[in-house]
C-alpha cells in the first residue's frame, strides 16, 4: 500500500470517528440542542439588525447624495435603500399574515 492510500484511510477513518463522537454527543445530551438554537436565534436576530441598519443608512446616504449634487448615484443608492427597507420591514409581516390567512 501506498503512502498515499495510507493517508487516506487513515483521514476516512478519524473523520468517521470524529463524526460519530459529535453525533453521539448531540444525541446523549439536549443542552447542546437548546444551546444550538439559542445561538441560531441570536444569529438570526443579529443578522436583521444589520439589515435594519443598512437600509436605514442606504436611504439617509441616497438623500445626500441627491442633495450635494450627484443625483444619479443618489437615485441609485436611495432606491436600494428603500427595496431594502421593504424587504427587511415588510417580509416578515407579509409571511405572517400568509401564515394567518392559511391557517400554518
Amino acid at each position: 500500500m501506498t503512502f498515499f492510500m495510507k493517508f487516506v484511510t487513515t483521514k476516512a477513518q478519524n473523520l468517521k470517528q470524529y463524526f460519530l463522537f459529535l453525533t453521539l454527543s448531540l444525541l446523549a445530551s439536549p443542552v447542546f440542542a437548546n444551546r444550538l438554537q439559542a445561538a441560531a436565534e441570536r444569529g438570526k436576530t443579529e443578522i436583521m439588525l444589520i439589515a435594519q441598519t443598512g437600509s436605514v443608512i442606504g436611504i439617509v446616504a441616497g438623500g445626500l447624495l441627491m442633495s450635494i449634487g450627484a443625483g444619479q448615484l443618489g437615485k441609485m443608492v436611495l432606491v436600494s435603500g428603500i427595496v431594502g427597507a421593504a424587504a427587511i420591514f415588510g417580509g416578515p409581516a407579509i409571511i405572517e399574515m400568509m401564515r394567518s390567512i392559511f391557517g400554518a
